[in-house]
């Protein structure tokens, strides 16, 4: 830790510090800070470079984008790789993903540090407006990173200046997590208040509204009930923001890139010539797409935890066919989910073994390249991800421009509603909040009425999970509700190779929703049961935090491990 974060002041994109001469001579062809960030137009390079680490960090198919759910049950990424080993509780502190999420999460905190003092020093040549905007833009990153860094670490080194010198990296120890909250809620507050007044709104660029929403996020995921629906409701009160009316249409892209888009607070843009295009066509694309990897899909899990249009899930609902699983069930699992009979790239979609010929969109039978008896590499589940996936790309798989939000008003409208249930304010306002997401214009839920705190944390639990499945929540509400205990030490399962709906096991549903399976009988693959893909374990001991990373710990004893490691 000593070294390594000096060498985040020191990196060539946040240039050289001058501090120490040795290092400021090297490297000699880029400017030191100390003449360098002095104007407007270097400045805003500076802040455009704090964004650098938004959405990092990547491992292989594990995108925080698009697939970070897969740490969770509702998303399930073949090939094994970190997710899975997280899942398997297998990994040690030693695993270089650790470490790398650790570094880059400071590599942006020191990048706000260096452009926040910048911006200080050489305000009195920057126009007053955009001082505000620099600012405003900054602070929200530095608490974005320290917020990503204490839900998986807990207690973090915490720095709000630049590190200069390596006397001063020796002298950094853990600041309790509690203490660092404040600390991401003030810098919050602080670019909420600097950005009250902006009229940017560029795609990806934070606003007001961000930095607002995001503090209740960090509220809720450090159960700061409260703190969580002040947040939510001063943005709900704001009328800056409201649902899209249709769920199908908000993850396409003309709907993302549209200025008519009311719902996304905060998105990620794409693109190719600024060498962020992203890989998720090809991860989530069917064997039927020329290089399809078909690698990051949905889970059974996830599909049976989708209710039935009556509003109960499938062990309870009269609606439900087991004969016909798909229909009468809430409309955003088709509008998530490709599923076994859907027309997708322009065949008849299923991957059962014993359907080695499929249908195309002129009704001839072809060598269906989804199937089993065509590739074991096919969708481990039989399911594929349909929300945000556009065939723009599929002669172009690396090529991805989608946007992606990082946040919308969806999640703070039931943010609101979780906040007011667990301080057991069930009021017309928290199933207002809850309805409006029920309610869109082409979901159509029933409506929510008031019920028990412990049914209605059913409900707002249940409709997290649905309403933002794979957009990367899952995973941290496991760790702040203590069901990660519950729920990952339960196997995440398939459709089966071989096999109807008919002849599956039945499905039970714990007091959170989310389904139990009796797999002591299960028949071995292949079969007529649900598809065993793996067995989680997770370590209530010890998995709740991330390990400090090696290498930190040998730079810096008085880190400390974190307990379990």
């Amino acid at each position: 830790m000593k070294k390594n974060i000096l060498y985040m002041v020191v990196m060539v994109f946040l240039l050289v510090t001058g501090c120490d001469k040795a290092l400021e001579r090297y490297p000699l062809d880029v400017p030191s800070a100390e003449t360098f960030y002095t104007n407007e137009t270097e400045i805003q390079g500076g802040v455009n470079a704090c964004y650098s680490f938004l959405i990092s960090s990547n491992n292989g198919y594990l995108n925080h984008e698009y697939s970070w759910d897969a740490l969770a049950d509702v998303t399930f990424i073949r090939g094994g790789g970190f997710a899975q080993n997280m899942l398997m509780s297998v990994l040690d502190f030693k695993d270089g993903y650790f470490r790398t999420m650790w570094l880059n999460m400071y590599q942006g905190i020191g990048r706000c540090n260096l452009i926040l003092q910048k911006i200080e020093e050489n305000k009195d040549k920057i126009a007053a407006d955009k001082v505000k905007q620099f600012q405003g833009e900054v602070y929200f990153l530095r608490a974005y990173y320290y917020l990503r860094l204490t839900n998986l670490y807990g207690d973090v080194v915490y720095l709000d200046k630049p590190v200069t010198s390596v006397t001063d990296a020796k002298s950094v120890t853990r600041t309790a997590k509690a203490e660092v909250l404040k600390k991401i809620y003030a810098d919050f507050d602080k670019s909420a208040e600097l950005l009250a007044t902006s009229t940017v709104k560029t795609l990806g660029r934070v606003t007001w509204g961000a930095a607002m929403s995001y503090k209740a996020r960090a509220a809720l995921q450090n159960n700061d009930w409260a703190v969580a629906a002040a947040a939510a409701k001063t943005v709900i009160d704001s009328k800056k923001f409201a649902l899209m009316p249709s769920y199908a249409n908000l993850f396409t892209e003309a709907v993302l890139k549209s200025a008519a888009n009311t719902e996304q607070i905060l998105t990620q843009g794409h693109l190719v010539t600024a060498n962020n295009a992203t890989l998720f066509p090809q991860h989530t694309s069917p064997r039927s797409v020329s290089g399809g990897y078909t690698v990051v899909v949905p889970t059974q899990n996830m599909l049976d935890s989708y209710l039935c249009t009556d509003g109960l899930d499938i062990s309870k609902s009269p609606l439900y066919d087991k004969t016909k699983p798909y229909d009468k069930r809430d409309p955003r699992m088709r509008y998530s989910f490709v599923l076994p009979g859907d027309m997708w790239n322009g065949y008849v979609y299923d991957t059962r073994k014993d359907k080695p010929n499929t249908l195309n969109a002129a009704g001839a039978s072809v060598k269906n390249l989804d199937s089993y008896n065509s590739t074991e590499f096919t969708s481990f589940t039989g399911y594929l991800v349909r929300k945000y996936y556009d065939f723009q790309y599929i002669s172009k798989l690396t090529q991805c421009e989608t946007p992606f939000m990082l946040l919308r008003y969806a999640e703070v409208l039931l943010t609101y509603a979780e906040a007011k249930i667990e301080m057991n304010q069930i009021d017309a306002d928290c199933l207002d909040a809850i309805n409006q997401v029920r309610g869109r214009a082409d979901v159509k839920m029933p409506a929510v009425t008031a019920a028990s705190q412990t049914e209605m944390r059913r409900i707002v639990r249940t409709e997290r999970k649905v309403e933002l499945w794979n957009e990367n929540l899952r995973y941290t509400d496991l760790l702040r509700w203590k069901r990660a205990e519950v729920v990952l030490t339960r196997p995440i399962l398939g459709r089966p190779v071989l096999g109807e709906y008919n002849v599956y096991p039945a499905v039970s549903f714990d007091t959170d929703g989310d389904p139990v399976y009796n797999t002591a009988s299960y028949v071995a693959h292949p079969s007529t049961d649900y598809r065993i893909l793996i067995l989680t374990n997770f370590n209530k001991n010890r998995d709740y935090l991330w390990p400090i990373p090696e290498t930190e710990l040998s730079l810096n004893p008085d880190l400390k491990q974190n307990p379990g490691w």
